[in-house]
């Protein structure tokens, strides 16, 4: 819904590796940053639903086995803000924690770097928060089957991060948050008439749009509202995958996450749906601008399983 179609005889190259923009990544840091695998979360037994059903909530936190980047996201049962791969967040004092949420990004490589499958690499896919005691918030992995059937909760892992001061050139004003060179130049952007072409899967109204206003745009997440179910099939949510790309109409991020009419936040699905009022499918944000430089095309390819080429 709401998408422009490509232009005639453009073929976008999602996943293919050319890069159809220039960054500054070759300026950028790259630091490490330790964390180690969550445990699955549990705010309470029970969790009223926006009509006043009473439902056990599954799928934050701890290893996904059977929830992975490229799946449908509504279907699942008792599944509530699920999020797929492996779930992790930061080690030591809160400084440090928060380092690890805001400054890693979505492309960046993850290491294993203690517990059986030591060595071992994976993919960050996403960024989530949970409103649980302690503001629970998680940086999202990608492991291979291999991999994920030998983690353990609580094995430590590092991640080579290169993200923030990312940059497209001459476009300042275009704010990049989560996002690693891999993901940005992966994406299939086009620069055409001090434009930027962003292949997207789906283009969301901030009508919609819920929790997550307030927030600063590194860290954790947005979300797409499904407590109206009408808006589910209206608006095309239904036929969304975990690490769809997805565009925000009238979403800023560049310094917090708020309404700003006329200005556009590309993002990743990142978790599943909710039945929770205000609560609802997440988005990762990427790229943000408030003059209208980002320019949504729809493409069936916009996902991270071809962007990042995840086996």
């Amino acid at each position: 819904m709401y998408l422009t179609s490509a232009p005639a005889g453009v073929i976008s190259p999602v996943g293919s590796g050319f890069c159809m923009i220039k960054t500054n990544k070759d300026k950028l840091l790259t630091l490490a940053f330790q964390g180690e695998v969550s445990p699955a979360q549990v705010v309470r037994t029970y969790q009223a639903t926006w009509d006043g059903r009473a439902k056990m909530c599954i799928g934050v936190g701890g290893i996904n086995y059977n929830l992975k980047t490229g799946m449908e996201i509504f279907g699942w049962a008792n599944g509530d803000r699920a999020e797929p791969g492996v779930s992790t967040d930061g080690v030591g004092k809160d400084g440090q924690k928060n380092g690890y949420r805001q400054k890693t990004g979505v492309g960046n490589k993850v290491q294993v770097t203690s517990g059986d499958v030591k060595g071992d690499y994976g993919t960050i896919i996403g960024k989530h928060g949970y409103r649980l005691p302690g503001n629970v918030q998680h940086v999202q992995v990608h492991f291979n089957d291999k991999t994920l059937d030998n983690l353990n909760i609580g094995d430590k892992i590092k991640v080579k991060a290169r993200c923030i001061g990312l940059r497209i050139t001459g476009y300042d004003d275009v704010m990049i948050h989560s996002g690693s060179p891999e993901l940005v130049e992966g994406m299939g952007i086009e620069d055409i008439n001090g434009k930027l072409k962003v292949p997207v899967a789906l283009e969301v109204p901030a009508k919609i749009v819920g929790a997550g206003y307030g927030t600063q745009a590194h860290s954790s997440h947005i979300d797409i509202q499904t407590c109206y179910p009408p808006d589910i099939k209206e608006y095309g949510l239904d036929g969304l995958r975990f690490g769809d790309i997805v565009a925000l109409r009238d979403v800023s991020c560049n310094y917090g996450r708020h309404y700003y009419r006329g200005a556009t936040t590309i993002g990743i699905v990142c978790s599943g749906p909710s039945e929770i009022s205000g609560q609802g499918i997440g988005v990762t944000t990427i790229l943000s601008n408030l003059e209208g430089k980002l320019q949504p095309v729809e493409s069936k390819d916009a996902n991270l399983m071809n962007i990042l080429e995840l086996e």
